[in-house]
């Protein structure tokens, strides 16, 4: 099936049936288990107590880092990767090893993410009405998370692709290609995204067209892209191509924009299935496998990851981001695996995510090329909005573990960047070809 080239500029945010067999409280209201691990390095599940909004918070602003004065616990390098190797992916592993300068700061585990009150109450109604039909197709689903304690691996890749998002958000983006020697390609753009889908747990909006997001974004940067616009509508059937239109300032005009497929690749390290939302493809296009829960080092409560005025080369170093400001802990991870389905055209043989048991959503994938080498890593640095109650991403890199070159959304962090604003109560007229031009502007 094919994509739109406008879906490459999602917003980076960017997540039940009846209960396993155990006590209620064993769980949390998302349903991951509540209790730490037997050693104590992963701790219990403390929510956001104790995490106060500043007085002067503008929504979607870097939060203070409420773990500043925390020093890692250790270090994981090329020097002894091998002694952490069971609580690290295989490319978590091959990039240590490839790059002498990259390093992996490993920190308490602090479980703080919690969500909106709406939230926990779709999952409640999804226990009753949440399932899928012969044809792996989601049904009943009310938001939230579909399946908090997946069967399968169907089951788990719906909560993948189904994150929640709010009922709209906004984001402004610096995105960097950088190549082998360390030559950076910069684009910056603000992207708006309209939910239509269940996912839209605090207000509803009329959706004859059956769509499941509309997604506004354009270019401020380069000045020879600036006003470039897209507009993509997304839609409930879970294979149907999605609708895109552009808008070019130094034509004045709006065309249809080019398609691309699930597989398909412009001139970064990702593709147009991936962006964002870790998988955003048809469901049936891969075989599933639930491959359980592990416990790995992964990037969360990534508060410091920027800097005020960094420099691109300061951030972007060559073969690999600058590792100083990153923030690894020990969380418990659902594992899922996919195969491509027969006769379908996809550089990648294999792929497997790793979500985070609090919050359903990724926290990196490994991603294998035809031969079945592993081929990319993508890693997605988050931080918890405690005053929106959402996750927010710093950051998302896909690296390419062979080159060297990879892609990152992130950084170019100034006094007025902002993380991600949700629920705006945006305006469905503004998401309209007939708006196009004016929002290009």
């Amino acid at each position: 099936m094919k994509r739109s080239m406008a879906c490459i500029w999602v917003l980076c945010f960017v997540f039940t049936l009846s209960c396993p067999p155990g006590h209620a409280d064993e769980y949390t209201r998302i349903g991951a288990e509540a209790a730490g691990n037997a050693s104590g390095e992963i701790t219990p599940f403390e929510g956001a107590k104790g995490l106060q909004c500043p007085s002067d918070y503008r929504p979607g602003q870097f939060l203070p880092n409420p773990y500043a004065d925390e020093k890692p616990l250790f270090r994981i390098d090329h020097t002894n990767v091998e002694k952490y190797k069971e609580r690290l992916s295989p490319g978590q592993i091959k990039r240590v090893k490839r790059n002498e300068s990259f390093y992996m700061n490993v920190y308490p585990t602090h479980r703080n993410m919690e969500f909106c009150e709406e939230f926990y109450q779709a999952i409640e109604k999804n226990k009753e009405t949440t399932h899928l039909d012969d044809k792996n197709i989601l049904q009943g689903f009310n938001g939230g998370v579909a399946f908090p304690h997946p069967k399968n691996g169907v089951e788990a890749i719906w909560n993948v692709k189904r994150p929640y998002v709010g009922d709209d958000a906004v984001q402004t983006d610096c995105r960097r290609v950088v190549s082998r020697s360390g030559r950076i390609k910069k684009t910056v753009r603000t992207t708006k995204v309209l939910t239509y889908d269940e996912r839209r747990v605090k207000s509803k909006v009329e959706n004859p067209d059956e769509l499941s997001y509309k997604i506004l974004s354009y270019y401020s940067y380069p000045a020879d892209e600036a006003g470039t616009t897209f507009l993509t509508f997304g839609y409930l059937e879970d294979d149907r191509l999605e609708d895109s239109w552009l808008y070019m300032p130094t034509l004045r005009r709006i065309r249809r924009a080019p398609t691309l497929t699930g597989g398909g690749q412009l001139d970064g390290e990702s593709t147009m299935d991936e962006l964002g939302f870790e998988f955003r493809g048809p469901v049936n296009d891969w075989t599933w496998k639930l491959l359980g829960k592990k416990e790995m080092y992964i990037p969360v409560n990534n508060y410091d990851l920027w800097d005020i005025g960094a420099e691109d080369e300061e951030e972007c170093l060559p073969g690999d981001l600058r590792p100083d400001g990153m923030r690894y802990e020990l969380r418990r991870v659902w594992v899922v695996e996919g195969l491509p389905r027969d006769g379908l055209d996809h550089p990648y043989s294999k792929r497997v995510g790793y979500y985070d048991e609090d919050t359903w959503q990724p926290a990196l994938a490994d991603r294998y090329d035809t031969r079945g080498d592993i081929w990319r890593l993508l890693e997605f640095y988050t931080a918890y909005d405690y005053c929106q109650k959402m996750r927010v991403m710093p950051s998302t890199v896909y690296l390419n573990l062979e080159s060297g070159r990879y892609e990152v959304q992130g950084g170019c962090r100034t006094e007025e960047t902002l993380l991600g604003v949700y629920d705006t109560n945006m305006n469905p007229e503004d998401f309209t070809v007939s708006a196009l031009r004016k929002q290009g502007r």
